[in-house]
């Protein structure tokens, strides 16, 4: 008897000792995948971890910098990230095993709506003598990383102008470097994957020596053979320093979070509650998160990925979806 009530105490006094942290539950931790450090995905994931730092309990969620799209969807599927920012377009290429996919990923799901929709920007030293993405034959012309959105973007904008990568001297780098390779005359024309507003475009478009090349009607005929979800978007008269004009480009469906299906149902729909709560916060981040409203938070038919169910049940509450 004695031997147990001394254990007792013993145990008792370990409790005591330990605190309220002897019974806390374990931190979830979270990484969540971006794209480029000079673009408008960095940020905005920076945002969003800390809004779920700060509102959702045990949490620690941090944002790490990547090749964009393709990069954050491979990153999910080896669990090497848990949650990401991607394009529409590319998680629905993914999701249904489209080239450059070799399989399908039936798990991506969006814990969003749409964030922002995306715009290609072509754009040329003015020097060159560019005025057309045909006239990048010959050229020396900078992309994305190879198997990033941005990089595909430029494949298939080449590809529908006649064009492969054969037909030009490329440097495949990530987005800062393309800015500072095209402001010290060492490409002749670039296409960027970056988010409209971007402040790696606006310090490109500063000293005026650089122009945005528009994409033609033929072109994003083209493109819509590859994909129909391809639209026609305009950069308006001063997006940018010395760009008095409004430029025809092409765009893609918004911009979406994802996670994989097997997400805690608990989890996901305080992530996505904190976000819709504290919109004004991750808006602040770029004049393109405007965007980022319940007004695209779009109905099942219309969104290229599905809702995760957590994700959809917040936004049934809310009144944006049917039930």
């Amino acid at each position: 008897m004695k031997i147990s009530v001394r254990l007792v105490a013993i145990a008792a006094t370990l409790l005591a000792l330990a605190g309220p942290a002897a019974f806390a539950a374990p931190v979830k931790h979270l990484t969540m995948g971006t794209a480029g450090v000079s673009g408008t995905n960095y940020p905005t994931g920076i945002a969003m971890c800390q809004l779920w730092n700060q509102n959702i309990p045990d949490v620690k969620a941090v944002a790490i910098a990547t090749n964009g799209s393709p990069h954050n969807i491979d990153l999910l599927r080896t669990n090497d990230a848990d949650v990401a920012q991607c394009r529409s377009l590319e998680a629905f290429r993914a999701i249904n095993g489209v080239a450059p996919y070799p399989e399908k990923m039936p798990w991506i799901r969006a814990i969003t709506g749409g964030l922002f929709a995306d715009a290609f920007q072509v754009v040329a030293r003015k020097k060159s003598g560019i005025t057309s993405v045909a006239d990048f034959k010959g050229k020396r012309i900078a992309v994305g990383p190879v198997g990033s959105g941005g990089e595909v973007d430029a494949r298939e904008t080449l590809a529908a102008y006649g064009l492969t990568y054969k037909d030009m001297k490329v440097s495949f780098v990530e987005y800062t470097q393309g800015v500072e390779m095209l402001q010290d005359d060492q490409v002749d024309g670039a296409i960027l994957g970056l988010a409209l507003g971007a402040s790696g475009m606006i310090e490109l478009m500063l000293d005026g020596k650089t122009n945005l090349v528009p994409i033609t009607d033929a072109a994003l005929a083209n493109l819509k053979k590859v994909n129909q979800f391809y639209m026609r978007r305009v950069i308006a008269a001063n997006t940018y320093p010395n760009q008095p004009t409004a430029v025809a480009t092409v765009g893609t469906p918004p911009d979406v979070i994802i996670v994989r299906a097997e997400m805690d149902d608990k989890l996901v729909y305080a992530m996505t509650k904190t976000l819709y709560e504290n919109l004004a916060t991750v808006q602040a981040v770029s004049a393109n998160l405007k965007q980022f409203t319940k007004d695209l938070v779009l109905p099942d038919d219309q969104m290229l990925v599905p809702y995760h169910p957590a994700a959809r049940k917040y936004f049934v509450e809310q009144g944006w979806l049917k039930p």
